[in-house]
């Protein structure tokens, strides 16, 4: 009987190890990268325009940051509004040329079709120049040529994913309290 006793609390000891090691080894793994966004100081929703999502540069890309966290992304932008908060799943520990995924197909990016918009997933690769710097080049966003056009998409597109249950966008807080899509 005592035998017995003893081998189910070793094992619901055991149990309870794995789920509470399942339990921290999760946001651990999360790899998020975050860009600085204006919204409504009022209400506190992004302003979705192309203005918060200029897409520029020599190749154009839309530019993201990595930070270990939310607080860290704050530290490094003190003065911005919000934050459009990317979860990359396929990343861990990236070496420059790593790349992952932004979106599913089962998500419309929403954007006017005048933009020549495409479909989710984009490629978003990381350069880390400067460092952390991630980047999703203009020809994943859209094959218009325009640099606006692509800055209307990325908005469009990033709405739609950050309003998607399961999508990896979330808005973070960054000097408003209430922050939201």
């Amino acid at each position: 009987m005592k035998t017995s006793r003893l081998r189910f609390r070793h094992h619901l000891a055991v149990a309870f190890a794995a789920l509470a090691a399942l339990g921290l080894a999760s946001p651990a793994m999360a790899y998020s990268v975050y860009r600085a966004v204006n919204a409504d100081a009022t209400t506190g929703a992004v302003t979705w325009n192309a203005a918060n999502f200029g897409v520029g540069g020599n190749p154009s890309t839309l530019s993201f940051f990595y930070f270990a966290n939310d607080a860290a992304a704050q530290a490094a932008f003190p003065t911005r509004q919000c934050f459009v908060k990317v979860d990359l799943p396929n990343t861990v520990a990236p070496v420059p040329g790593n790349q992952d995924l932004v979106g599913n197909a089962g998500i419309p990016v929403g954007a006017n079709p005048a933009d020549q918009p495409l479909p989710f997933p984009w490629q978003i690769v990381f350069d880390n120049v400067p460092p952390g710097h991630w980047s999703i080049p203009k020809a994943q966003i859209t094959t218009a040529p325009a640099n606006n056009a692509a800055s209307r998409v990325a908005a469009a597109g990033f709405q739609a994913l950050a309003n998607a249950i399961g999508s990896g966008v979330t808005i973070v807080n960054g000097t408003l309290g209430n922050c939201g899509p």
